[in-house]
């Protein structure tokens, strides 16, 4: 299971760095074109969106899986260990509701713009709508395996380095 966790991980980390290096030319080159030369090219402003909203989607997935979302824990680090378990399990029910969601909405969206294309590139827009849905199921599964093991590990007595 960890190998598959590391490879993903590595794939989504290559697909972001080439997503943010193709974005980064793309937007140079218009700048360049555009201030150099009077002119541009029109298509990078759709798939410059598009790249955007893939590149940040996959960063999502990306903290998920590390557990790096910003979140508030002021008061959750000064509870003690079963309390605070309670909470981190109430609160990763509430966030696979949330994606839930997310993955049900992107799915609707999808579904409803697949025969409508980018007036430019021709891209459909379900593959721009088809990220949140993306984004909301690998999410959520994050989220699920890691429910489970703060479940398993309620059984689990404490350590000593813990009870300090």
């Amino acid at each position: 299971m960890r190998i598959i966790v590391k490879v993903s991980t590595r794939i989504l980390e290559a697909a972001g760095a080439t997503i943010l290096f193709v974005l980064t030319m793309m937007v140079f080159l218009n700048v360049v074109l555009r201030y150099g030369f009077n002119s541009g090219i029109m298509v990078t402003e759709e798939l410059g969106r598009f790249f955007l909203v893939w590149l940040v989607f996959a960063g999502a997935i990306l903290a998920a899986g590390a557990d790096s979302h910003v979140r508030v824990d002021l008061f959750l680090n000064k509870l003690p260990r079963l309390p605070k378990a309670y909470v981190e399990i109430a609160c990763d029910i509430i966030m696979i509701y949330c994606c839930w969601l997310i993955t049900a909405g992107g799915w609707a969206l999808t579904k409803l713009n697949v025969h409508n294309y980018m007036a430019v590139s021709g891209v459909p827009e379900s593959w721009l709508y088809g990220s949140g849905f993306l984004c909301g199921l690998l999410i959520g599964i994050v989220l699920l395996f890691r429910l489970v093991g703060r479940i398993a590990s309620l059984g689990k007595p404490i350590a000593e380095s813990e009870k300090k």
